[in-house]
């Protein structure tokens, strides 16, 4: 389980870097409008799947992976952001951020559901994991889809 968690985990990130690095050579050919929509897009996506991966990863030590998830998103944003111009910065860091505190949120959410009233037998925790590293995976490749298809359009 945790090989399996720690192998998604890094498809995420090389997905990540990967959009990032295809982003970075292409981009002089975008506009503002779309540097700030792909700045609001991918540090949205990424910073959730992120934190959601290393929350899931490291459930013992909720508080510090907390801090560090919201420090990730915030990088995760400011790197996507800082492509092309200022204001795609701020809705970047900004997006970074918040996405980093929803992935921690449903990441503590997925471990022990009874936090916000839900039965706890609903289903196991482990088909609860698996099903959320994959829901992740697939939101990350769809969303990594969607933005190289609308940059192409």
């Amino acid at each position: 389980m945790k090989i399996f968690l720690i192998s998604v985990t890094f498809i995420n990130f090389f997905a990540g870097a990967w959009l990032y690095l295809r982003l970075r050579k292409s981009r002089l050919l975008f506009s503002d409008r779309f540097g700030y929509t792909a700045s609001y897009f991918t540090s949205s996506i990424m910073g959730l799947v992120a934190s959601l991966n290393l929350t899931l990863l490291f459930p013992a030590q909720f508080e510090i992976v907390g801090v560090l998830n919201i420090l990730l998103g915030i990088t995760i944003g400011y790197l996507f952001g800082s492509l092309l111009n200022e204001q795609s910065l701020i809705a970047g860091i900004y997006n970074g951020g918040t996405s980093a505190i929803m992935g921690t949120m449903l990441g503590a959410v997925v471990k022990k559901p009874t936090i916000c009233g839900l039965p706890e037998n609903i289903v196991s925790e482990q088909e609860m994991i698996i099903f959320f590293i994959l829901f992740s995976l697939c939101i990350q490749g769809i969303a990594a889809l969607l933005l190289l298809f609308s940059f192409k359009a």
